[in-house]
């Protein structure tokens, strides 16, 4: 006799849509900043910290769901907050190597 178990996955487009943001982000780290940029390390760190604390809070509801009403996790759920928490910590690191200024001791007097 075997039961049936259903698999939860109602909360995986959410994980979708952080990771997306998280990767556009990156794109946007990648690119060199000009100088009239709104884009700054402050901005990508408070978006990089936001969206992990969004991320392990949804996936420690998600495992309350599972264990409340017995039901399966979702592997992939688990393989995309891995691949959040990556980003969330390679974004401010690849930000700051790619905008970092070259010539630290020379000054500009425009």
């Amino acid at each position: 006799m075997g039961t049936n178990i259903e698999v939860f996955t109602q909360l995986r487009p959410v994980f979708y849509i952080v990771l997306g943001f998280l990767v556009l982000f990156l794109i946007l780290s990648l690119i060199p900043r000009g100088r009239d940029s709104k884009i700054n390390m402050f901005l990508i760190l408070m978006i990089s910290i936001t969206h992990l604390v969004f991320a392990s809070s949804l996936l420690v509801i998600e495992n309350w769901f599972l264990e409340e009403f017995s039901l399966k996790g979702d592997s992939i759920t688990f393989y995309i907050y891995l691949a959040i928490l990556g980003l969330s910590i390679l974004n401010p690191i690849v930000f700051f190597l790619r905008n970092k200024k070259k010539r630290r001791n020379s000054y500009n007097f425009r």
